[in-house]
């Protein structure tokens, strides 16, 4: 009550209650204090003092030994994570190097020097990759020739940690952990490994390395945290001395001027505080233009000047968001109109096709996205089917996504030769396509009449086929490399005969690359034992199966990647 009090009072009694009390309080502590009581707060301060110091150099021994730790924790965290990644990295390469060369064996791969680059890289100063086959267990690739084409399980008993984490892989399960290695000096140290699987072949990436390597700066820091905390201490101490002698020449100067000082201070310190409040309750009311005025030349005029420049400053900071949020909003907008305008270059409408069933969706993973579907007309009883993948994400895939929709629909629309209509497509996107994306496709031509199905795959997944008198799934492989990497390009044409109840699905990596919170995967296996089980479903509900499948798998993790799909079923 009595600080809404003098708020509401007059400013000239405000200024005078505030003098009265300013002054009052510097009387009382100045004068009031002698020599005895200034000595006896010196000896508390300077026992308080050596207590900071000890307390200071017990908390640095403390950090240096948990610093050194939670280092060496973090950057094995750190190492673990690119092992990880470069297993994955790796097992990438390998599958589209066996994918842009298919029909290569096991000892083809071994011939081919750029297989054995990719294979086997380094990894660190002494980590490196190694392939070998699932199940097996036999060595193919590593950086001791010795090594190739041995059977691991020869070291179940000799390494019973390092068998442990391998033995888990052989049917496929990506994977790491630490186990215990003994070197060729007999020391035993501690390594990682982290497995990835090349999807679509029988073969293992493993990447490996001593985690020491990682955790080799901790103990650097460790010793730099030492180093600085005897500087510390020798500082402290030179502190110490400093504040004694100076504490007892304040003390006898204070006591010989505080009387002749304490009116005057109190009287310049109240002045520009009134000033000061004047000024904070006028930027209360939003009056951006008052102005503090004080000519002390000391802090409180530095301090009157820094509120002036605050006012000023939050005037130009108020103005400068409002262009912001408006800009803001405007992107906003022009994100929501690009996405608008990429879901209507989607067909909304599947092609009618006597006894045969079609449905597709896309589900970006951003505002905007880079996979695309399409139905191109191509005779009255034809139509071609077209899923896509642009690399990337964001407004540059969505803008080369775009220009490849129009491109391809361009070359195939009324042309029956599939491999050419893609060819030709080719041409024009790397022509046009300066940004070094590239876009994996699958197209194909379905005649309703026979249901024959003539397609080609440009280094796109490879579509599922159902067959409902055999009960098998079977991929559509077919060669080819992604559009925009490279021309020509060579690309081959395959053809299959559908029957009634066989259903096609053709899908993005959305779909198998999606992971849960554990990180794993979803995979190509999960999505064909999925469509066994629901191909009695019509097509639009197959998406929806799928779709449901998928999210629920991932939980909780956020969508990674554009999810597309595509179902074809006949009746």
């Amino acid at each position: 009550m009595a600080n809404i009090e003098s708020i509401n009072r007059p400013p000239t009694e405000q200024k005078a209650t505030a003098r009265l009390k300013i002054r009052t309080k510097f009387l009382l502590v100045f004068l009031g204090i002698s020599v005895i009581p200034l000595m006896l707060f010196g000896y508390i301060a300077f026992r308080d003092i050596r207590e900071v110091s000890r307390y200071v150099l017990k908390s640095s021994d403390s950090i240096e030994v948990s610093a050194s730790s939670d280092s060496a924790l973090a950057l094995e965290a750190l190492g673990a994570e690119i092992l990880r990644q470069k297993a994955v990295d790796v097992a990438l390469q390998c599958r589209i190097f066996i994918d842009a060369h298919p029909g290569m064996s096991t000892k083809d791969l071994q011939k081919s020097r750029e297989f054995q680059k990719i294979a086997v890289q380094p990894v660190g100063e002494t980590g490196y990759t190694i392939v070998y086959e699932k199940k097996t267990g036999i060595m193919r690739f590593h950086i001791n020739p010795a090594l190739i084409d041995f059977n691991m399980r020869n070291w179940k008993d000799k390494l019973p940690d390092f068998w442990a984490l391998f033995e888990r892989s052989l049917d496929g399960t990506p994977g790491g952990g630490y186990y215990d290695w003994q070197d060729s000096d007999k020391k035993i140290r501690k390594k990682f490994m982290y497995i990835a699987s090349v999807e679509g072949t029988n073969f293992m990436v493993s990447a490996t390395t001593y985690i020491d390597e990682f955790s080799r700066p901790a103990k650097a820091i460790r010793k730099q945290i030492a180093e600085s905390t005897r500087n510390i201490n020798e500082q402290i101490q030179e502190g110490i001395s400093g504040i004694r002698i100076t504490f007892l020449m304040i003390l006898l100067i204070m006591t010989m001027t505080v009387a002749v000082i304490s009116l005057n201070l109190a009287r310049m310190i109240t002045k520009p505080i009134i000033a000061l409040s004047r000024g904070v309750r006028a930027l209360g009311r939003g009056d951006m233009e008052y102005r503090v005025e004080v000519k002390t030349g000391d802090e409180l005029e530095s301090l009157a000047k820094s509120f002036n420049r605050m006012t000023t400053d939050l005037k130009i900071h108020m103005e400068e968001l409002q262009c912001t949020t408006a800009e803001k909003e405007g992107l906003l907008k022009e994100l929501e109109i690009a996405r608008g305008i990429q879901q209507r270059l989607l067909p909304k409408v599947a092609p009618a096709m006597k006894d045969i069933e079609i449905a597709a969706n896309n589900i970006p993973a951003r505002e905007v996205g880079g996979d695309f579907y399409d139905f191109v007309p191509v005779t009255e009883d034809t139509w071609g089917l077209v899923i896509a993948d642009v690399s990337g994400k964001g407004m540059p895939a969505a803008m080369l996504m775009g220009l490849s929709r129009t491109i391809v629909r361009a070359s195939a629309t009324g042309n029956p030769d599939v491999a050419n209509v893609i060819k030709q497509a080719n041409e024009l996107i790397c022509r046009d396509s300066t940004s070094g994306m590239f876009v994996t496709l699958f197209y194909g031509v379905m005649n309703a009449h026979e249901k024959r199905f003539r397609y080609v795959n440009a280094g796109h997944n490879h579509p599922l086929w159902y067959r409902k008198g055999t009960d098998e799934i079977i991929p559509l492989c077919s060669k080819g490399i992604a559009l925009g990497v490279m021309r020509p390009i060579d690309l081959k044409e395959e053809e299959i005969t559908l029957s009634s109840g066989d259903v096609l699905v053709l899908y993005t990596d959305g779909i198998t690359e999606a992971v849960n919170e554990n990180m794993i995967p979803f995979g190509k296996e999960r999505l064909i034992d999925l469509i066994r089980n629901i191909h009695t479903m019509p097509a639009k509900e197959i998406i929806n199966a799928i779709q449901r499948e998928v999210s629920e798998f991932a939980g909780h993790q956020p969508q990674f990647d554009d999810i597309t799909l595509m179902v074809v079923k006949v009746a």
